[in-house]
């Protein structure tokens, strides 16, 4: 229930907060006051120098676990407990207007370069608004620290283990994974192959005319799918609901970037139709306006159930935030090297791969991480053609990881785990 809600969201939330961005730049709803100051509000979060966005579960613990109980999934106080504790949190900063700021770009198969202006941050919080995990980009160096004790502790895990886990891997690394900061090359998380290979693709070049149908069918889609209604004010500020019909916009949006899909890596992964679980009626998304500029945004997770029992809500909240402070380089990091990060994340996901093909999931293994396995029977062309063919990995990771001792076999398994 609340796994299927919460990927359902996603989606959703996501194609609504994307399809309102789009007001500010398609400027086709303006004969609507609720829509037009929705347009308005995303503009002026475009004019700012600085942007966050903050994650949460807007309910407390007892909330939680009633709706648990409501749609049929027990949902302990532990977990309760730490989901009400939980923030993601994103932030991005220029010395310019984001909305200027200039879109990754790639030429002749070169990984995408991102505007040297704008940093950026991913961080997520635990009780009282603890580091568990935070990674940061600063010009061009990375960021990152995590603390895998913290976060045992608030699922409920014994914490205790993880030294026994860590103990192998070099000291910057166990640094790392214990709250203190490294750096490294930022190329790492932008090139092919970077990082062990979980880098992005080079960014697409994409048919400028196929670019102008894309924009004109999200304009008929603002048009046509979504309605904006002015609910007045709530604790000071403007509430606005969007409302929209869930599959429908999904079928619309599906329809309108399928003439990408040649374009874009991946993308011809995506469905034709929305998928099942998708609910066949209307979805409300409310936004909050402070001063004109957007506030927050709500989405009740109740409203993905068939029945919803009465009193039954789960709302998830995303406050946004203009003039934040800029993202800043953490002082005294240690810095590590792309083969450090490489051979971590070979064992990680050669671990995930024998933990596949055996059929367990790990939670009971505490054997530390040893680095690289023994060398594996090199891959053949024909052997990485079909491991690449459904798009869950590149060439250059299923290359890298038959360098760290990943088989075929291994390998097969972890995409299929991905995918």
């Amino acid at each position: 229930m609340i796994r299927r809600s919460a990927r359902t969201t996603l989606v959703t939330a996501a194609c609504g907060a994307v399809l309102a961005t789009g007001l500010a730049a398609c400027g086709t709803v303006q004969q609507l006051s609720a829509a037009d100051k929705v347009s308005t509000a995303f503009d002026k979060l475009g004019r700012s120098k600085s942007f966050s966005a903050k994650l949460s579960v807007d309910a407390t613990a007892e909330q939680i676990e009633a709706f648990g109980a409501a749609t049929g999934e027990k949902i302990d106080k532990e977990t309760a407990a730490a989901l009400t504790a939980v923030n993601l949190s994103v932030a991005f900063s220029a010395d310019k207007p984001l909305k200027d700021v200039q879109p990754s770009k790639g030429a002749n198969g070169e990984a995408a370069k991102a505007d040297p202006s704008l940093s950026s941050s991913v961080a997520l919080t635990g009780k009282g608004g603890a580091s568990l995990f935070e990674l940061r980009q600063v010009g061009d160096r990375a960021y990152a620290r995590a603390d895998l004790a913290g976060f045992a502790r608030l699922v409920g895990e014994d914490a205790s283990e993880i030294d026994q886990l860590t103990k192998n891997l070099p000291a910057a690394l166990q640094g790392a994974l214990k709250g203190s900061w490294v750096s490294f090359d930022a190329k790492q998380l932008q090139e092919p192959g970077g990082a062990g290979g979980t880098g992005a693709s080079p960014a697409p070049t994409l048919d400028p005319k196929a670019e102008e149908g894309l924009t004109a069918s999200l304009k008929d889609i603002l048009d046509h799918d979504l309605s904006f209604e002015d609910k007045g004010k709530q604790d000071g500020k403007e509430r606005i609901t969007v409302t929209a019909p869930a599959r429908k916009l999904t079928d619309d949006l599906l329809k309108a970037f399928a003439p990408l899909a040649k374009d874009v890596p991946n993308l011809g992964k995506l469905p034709t139709t929305a998928p099942k679980d998708v609910p066949d009626r209307n979805l409300a998304l409310d936004l909050y306006l402070d001063g004109g500029a957007l506030s927050a945004m709500t989405f009740d997770l109740a409203q993905l159930e068939e029945k919803p029992a009465p009193g039954s809500t789960l709302p998830l909240r995303i406050a946004f935030g203009k003039d934040a402070p800029a993202v800043q380089a953490p002082a005294d990091a240690a810095t590590i090297s792309s083969e450090e990060i490489a051979g971590l994340i070979g064992d990680f996901t050669a671990g995930l791969a024998a933990d596949a093909a055996d059929g367990s999931d790990g939670a009971d293994s505490t054997a530390p991480w040893d680095g690289p396995g023994d060398p594996a029977e090199p891959l053949t062309d024909a052997q990485v053609k079909e491991l690449t063919a459904g798009g869950a990995m590149n060439e250059e990771q299923v290359r890298l990881y038959n360098k760290l001792g990943m088989s075929y076999q291994d390998i097969k398994d972890l995409a299929a785990l991905g995918s």
